[in-house]
C-alpha cells in the first residue's frame, strides 16, 4: 500500500465506540509498507454493498504509522494513537444527518486490547474491524468522520483534529435471483450525470432495470436486441439516487446512478 494521504484517517474513522469483541482478525499483507489501509478508496476500492433486511458484515484493516509525516509531510511529529472520535452519515437524497445505528448497522472496534477504549489505536501496529448488523432503511449515505490523532509533542501526547469525507455506503433494496454477475464485466458512465448515461458491457439476454430508492421502477428492457453498449436519456428524470439492475439467466448484478441536473 503506498501513497496513502488522508485515507488513513479516514478509513479509522470507520470505527464506533463499542464494548464488544470484534470478530475480525488483523491478519492483513501490507508487505513492507509502514503504514496503510483495506480498502483504500484512493485505489478505487470500497466496502461491500450493503442490501435492506439482510445480514451484512464487512472488515476493515489498517496499519497505524509510527510518524505522522507518513500522512502529511509538514506534520514530522512521532504518532502516539489515533482515535475515532465520531461518525456522521448524511442522506444524499434528504441531506438528513443519521448515525449509523439508525440504519440498523453497528462498527465494532478490535485493537487488540492494546487501549481500555477499543477505537484507541496505537502507531505501528495492525489493527481491524468490523460494519455488523442487519440495514433496516435504504439510502446512499455519505461519510463525515471526525477523528483525533496523538503527537508527541516535547514528550506529551497531544490531540490533533482531523475531518475527512468521501467514503460512500450504499444500502440498496433485496436483490432479484441467485448467484451474481461480476459488477466488472459492466461500467456505468458518465456518472454523476445530468442527461444522458451509457452502460458497456450488457449481456446478450435478461432483464435491465432502474429504480429509485423508493423501489420504483423508471425503466426496464429487455437485453434481448439491445448492443452491449446502450445509451439512455434521463433528461426527465429527478435529482437523485436510481438503483441499476441487470438480471440474466438466475444472476443479478446491481450498481448505483446518481442524476444531477
Amino acid at each position: 500500500m503506498k501513497n496513502l494521504s488522508i485515507i488513513l484517517f479516514a478509513a479509522l474513522a470507520l470505527w464506533s465506540i463499542s464494548n464488544s469483541n470484534a470478530q475480525c482478525e488483523p491478519d492483513f499483507d501490507f508487505g513492507e509498507a509502514e503504514w496503510g489501509a483495506s480498502p483504500d478508496a484512493t485505489l478505487g476500492e470500497q466496502f461491500d454493498t450493503a442490501y435492506v433486511f439482510t445480514p451484512y458484515a464487512d472488515v476493515f484493516h489498517v496499519l497505524v504509522p509510527t510518524d505522522a509525516s507518513a500522512i502529511d509531510p509538514l506534520f514530522a511529529l512521532p504518532l502516539d494513537s489515533v482515535v475515532l472520535m465520531s461518525t456522521i452519515l448524511v442522506d444524499t437524497i434528504s441531506q438528513q444527518t443519521i448515525a449509523l445505528e439508525d440504519i440498523g448497522l453497528e462498527i465494532v472496534c478490535n485493537n487488540l486490547g492494546s487501549s481500555p477504549n477499543p477505537c484507541t489505536l496505537i502507531s505501528g501496529e495492525q489493527y481491524c474491524a468490523s460494519i455488523e448488523g442487519t440495514p433496516t432503511l435504504m439510502g446512499v449515505y455519505e461519510m463525515t468522520l471526525l477523528v483525533e490523532a496523538y503527537v508527541t509533542v516535547f514528550g506529551v501526547p497531544v490531540a490533533q483534529p482531523y475531518e475527512f469525507s468521501g467514503y460512500v455506503l450504499d444500502v440498496l433494496p433485496i436483490p432479484f435471483g441467485v448467484g451474481d454477475i461480476s459488477g466488472e464485466t459492466w461500467n456505468v458512465y458518465p456518472n454523476p450525470t445530468s442527461d444522458a448515461f451509457s452502460i458497456n458491457g450488457l449481456p446478450g439476454s435478461g432483464t435491465l432495470t432502474v429504480s429509485d430508492l423508493s423501489g420504483r421502477v423508471v425503466l426496464q428492457n429487455q437485453l434481448n436486441g439491445l448492443p452491449a453498449n446502450s445509451s439512455f436519456n434521463v433528461n426527465q428524470w429527478s435529482d437523485g439516487v436510481y438503483i441499476i439492475q441487470i438480471n440474466s439467466n438466475d444472476l443479478r448484478s446491481t450498481k448505483r446512478l446518481i442524476i444531477q441536473h
